[in-house]
């Protein structure tokens, strides 16, 4: 009985595919299987050397760096984080944090992970939107490889001007020394993954590891959900 009006409520008011406007079927979550088998891809975690290590370079601390897509203009991830970032789409941020972890797991990326750690957005921001969407991408990693998530140790001091027109070295002067740790011993010789929503010259991802690195003996992965083609 239910399918008889699952299937008329889809009639009237159907569900479509974010990116190419096909009508979902039952099993489907904002993305039919074409779209999300076409999604871009980077594969980063099958190779030994990527262009995305080099943001990272000369940092003891890091361990292993990925992303999933590519974020390229009109592209389908900025479609994706656009609906993630500006139309409230968090589930959306769960659903593709989930998928990732499933396709990178079995390559050994979260073998010795602790806990997944979230860029924060600053208290302010965080309030006008509603949530912070690297915190909804960290909770579908979580789902998948049942990893904790600590969003009250790293915190972000200084609510900074949006970055999307910036040159690297203003996105650098922007986030510098603008987060600070809450609780140092609590991640104390610990591997964490710090979880970001897209990743353009690493300037943020960057100023999160150099307030993590005044914790004892920390080991830093980074994930990003997209990142800019160098």
């Amino acid at each position: 009985m239910w399918k008889t009006g699952y299937k008329l409520l889809q009639l009237f008011y159907p569900r479509l595919c974010l990116l190419c406007g096909r009508m979902l079927i039952e099993t489907e979550r904002q993305l039919c299987l074409h779209c999300l088998c076409d999604l871009s891809r980077t594969y980063y975690h099958k190779r030994p050397d990527h262009p995305m290590q080099k943001l990272y370079a000369g940092i003891p601390q890091i361990r292993n760096v990925t992303a999933f897509l590519f974020f390229e203009q009109k592209g389908t991830a900025q479609t994706l984080l656009h609906s993630i970032k500006y139309y409230g789409n968090k589930r959306l941020a769960e659903q593709l944090g989930r998928m990732a972890s499933l396709e990178i797991e079995p390559y050994g990326f979260f073998q010795d992970i602790d806990v997944l750690i979230p860029v924060p957005l600053h208290p302010q921001r965080e309030r006008k939107r509603g949530y912070n969407q690297s915190e909804w991408i960290a909770r579908g990693m979580a789902s998948a490889t049942r990893r904790q998530i600590r969003c009250d140790i790293l915190h972000r001091r200084v609510a900074t001007a949006t970055q999307t027109r910036m040159s690297r070295y203003e996105r650098h002067l922007n986030v510098e020394k603008i987060f600070g740790i809450a609780d140092a011993q609590a991640l104390a010789g610990k591997h964490v993954l710090l979880i970001d929503d897209v990743v353009t010259t690493g300037a943020t991802s960057i100023a999160c590891i150099e307030a993590l690195t005044a914790i004892p003996d920390i080991r830093i992965s980074v994930f990003a959900l997209a990142v800019v083609p160098s």
